[in-house]
């Protein structure tokens, strides 16, 4: 599923803001719904790239844990090296848990801007 979304999030990711920004804009400024369907548009591009990023989370875990094991049967480093090899790992996988969750956040907020106040 990864690797079938990363076209889609190579370009969705970089034009979200864009559309959100640009059709939020356009309504205020011209006060047309069209603005707020490119804002939505933005929106939805946005959770493709959010998607992505929880998708991609147990394939960093997995790395994480590939690494340690490659470590360990190839007798790289000492126990007390492979202990703080361990526990870098450990964080540098958590990481992209912490950017997965920013990105939930951020499409929260702009789902709340673009959505939440319709009249």
């Amino acid at each position: 599923m990864r690797s079938t979304l990363v076209p889609v999030v190579s370009v969705t990711s970089n034009m979200s803001m864009w559309l959100i920004m640009g059709g939020l804009a356009l309504g205020a400024a011209a006060g047309l719904g069209l603005g707020w369907w490119v804002a939505a548009a933005g929106v939805v591009f946005m959770g493709f790239a959010t998607l992505f990023s929880f998708i991609t989370l147990p394939v960093e875990y997995d790395a994480s844990n590939r690494a340690l094991a490659w470590l360990k049967n190839k007798n790289m480093v000492s126990q007390q090296e492979y202990a703080g090899s361990e526990e870098a790992l450990k964080w540098a996988a958590r990481t992209y848990l912490v950017a997965a969750i920013g990105a939930l956040a951020t499409l929260l907020y702009w789902a709340l801007k673009v959505f939440g106040n319709r009249n």
